[in-house]
């Protein structure tokens, strides 16, 4: 069954605009899984610390440095992996700095663009 000339360009508009949404998504969840080069290296430095600090608790046979140790691992690696944080949004946006705003979850940053793209179209 053939769509009409009117039908034909919704679905052509609704698919540009899918296609437009999911570069959207991607290029957002591609910027956010950045790590920062700084924290990564600082993150390192800590682990060895912590690495350090376990061994001098196991070879002095001190329980609580050892823990001690193994905290600082893990704080260590927490940092490391840390996401970077972008300064600026983009000039769309208002370009107000990011830090200032509440972080966002990605799920949260879907529904307010999907929320701002349903409030155009009204």
């Amino acid at each position: 069954m053939a769509l009409s000339e009117r039908e034909q360009q919704l679905l052509d508009d609704m698919e540009r605009r899918l296609y437009q949404s999911e570069a959207d998504v991607m290029q957002t969840a591609h910027a956010s899984s950045r790590l920062n080069l700084r924290s990564l290296v600082l993150g390192i430095l800590v682990v060895i610390a912590g690495i350090g600090a376990l061994i001098a608790g196991a070879g002095l046979q001190l329980f609580w440095l050892g823990l001690v140790g193994f905290a600082i691992m893990l704080g260590g690696t927490l940092l490391a992996f840390s996401k970077r944080e972008n300064d600026l949004e983009s000039p769309a946006q208002g370009g107000t700095p990011k830090a200032a705003k509440a972080r966002e979850s990605l799920n949260d940053r879907m529904n307010r663009r999907w929320e701002e793209r349903m409030d155009g179209e009204r």
